[in-house]
C-alpha cells in the first residue's frame, strides 16, 4: 500500500504486540512474508500490498481509514508567517556601510529579518524603493541599478 505514514505503521506494530503475536505468526496467518511485515512495521508501507494491509488491519482490529485520517490531521502543515527581510533606509544607521567607487559614495545595506532595524529601530524597506524588485546584498538593485539609499 502506498503512502501510509510511519506513525500508522507503528500503530500496527503496537496492536500486534498487544495481542501477543510474533511477526512470524501474524505473517503466516495473513499469508505474507515475515520480512515484508517487518519492513511494513518499520514504516516502509510499500512492502505490503493493499490486500495484505487490509487483512492485517482486520486481524489486528484496526480501522485503517480512521488511522489514516487521524495521521493526516496530525501532519497538516501549520502556516507560519513568512519571515521577511529588509534593509534600514536611514543613511545614518550603523547597519549601512559607506564605501566609495570613483567619486561616488554608496551605502552597502545589511539585510535583516523582521519589521524593524536591529540597530536603530527604523521600519525596514522590503524591496527596491525605485522599481520594487526583490532585495539583494549590496548597495544597488540588480534589476534597475538604483542605489537603495540615496
Amino acid at each position: 500500500m502506498q503512502n501510509i505514514p510511519k506513525a500508522v505503521c507503528q500503530r500496527f506494530k503496537d496492536a500486534r504486540r498487544v495481542l501477543g503475536l510474533t511477526q512470524s505468526a501474524l505473517a503466516k496467518e495473513i499469508g505474507c512474508q515475515q520480512a515484508a511485515l517487518s519492513m511494513f512495521e518499520s514504516g516502509k508501507s510499500t512492502k505490503l500490498s493493499d490486500d495484505y494491509v487490509t487483512k492485517l488491519a482486520a486481524r489486528l482490529n484496526l480501522d485503517l481509514a480512521q488511522l489514516l485520517q487521524t495521521a493526516q490531521k496530525a501532519v497538516e502543515p501549520t502556516v507560519l508567517p513568512a519571515v521577511s527581510i529588509g534593509f534600514c533606509p536611514d543613511p545614518a544607521c550603523p547597519s549601512n556601510t559607506a564605501y566609495t567607487v570613483g567619486d561616488r559614495t554608496f551605502l552597502r545595506v545589511t539585510l535583516q529579518k523582521g519589521i524593524y532595524c536591529a540597530q536603530c529601530g527604523e521600519v525596514l524597506e522590503k524591496c527596491c524603493p525605485s522599481c520594487g524588485a526583490e532585495l539583494n546584498e549590496g548597495a544597488c538593485c540588480t534589476m534597475c541599478g538604483s542605489p537603495y539609499i540615496k
